[in-house]
């Protein structure tokens, strides 16, 4: 599939991972799985953009992350930094792994969907 300009910009169900991502993943996993044909393809990709993750442990994330982002804001402060580099360093250390937690939950459905499709 081509990916355009608008699937650059275009968000998923998880937020972190553009329709673009989505397209480039599928594409390369159907090559692998050696699935040709278009329209299954765009089957997969319109089940991945829609995909969300089963969320679970809403408060106690929470709690790490502002935690976090409020102390790493209070030992910016203790070493002679502005309160807001460190959170913002903590926010950015926070989005990484919230990114990379949410292309690890999509490459996984991913390989859920090509299952099911062999059998």
């Amino acid at each position: 599939m081509p990916i355009r300009w608008r699937d650059r910009i275009s968000p998923t169900a998880v937020g972190l991972v553009s329709r673009a991502w989505v397209i480039g993943e599928v594409d390369r996993a159907a090559d692998r799985a050696g699935v040709v044909d278009a329209a299954t393809r765009a089957q997969l990709v319109d089940a991945l953009v829609g995909y969300e993750p089963p969320r679970t442990h809403g408060l106690r994330n929470n709690a790490i992350v502002w935690v976090g982002l409020i102390g790493s804001a209070m030992a910016a402060g203790a070493i002679g930094l502005p309160g807001w580099v460190g959170f913002v360093a903590a926010l950015g250390a926070f989005l990484l792994i919230a990114r990379e937690l949410a292309v690890r939950a999509l490459r996984w459905r991913l390989a859920q969907l090509l299952a099911e499709r062999r059998t």
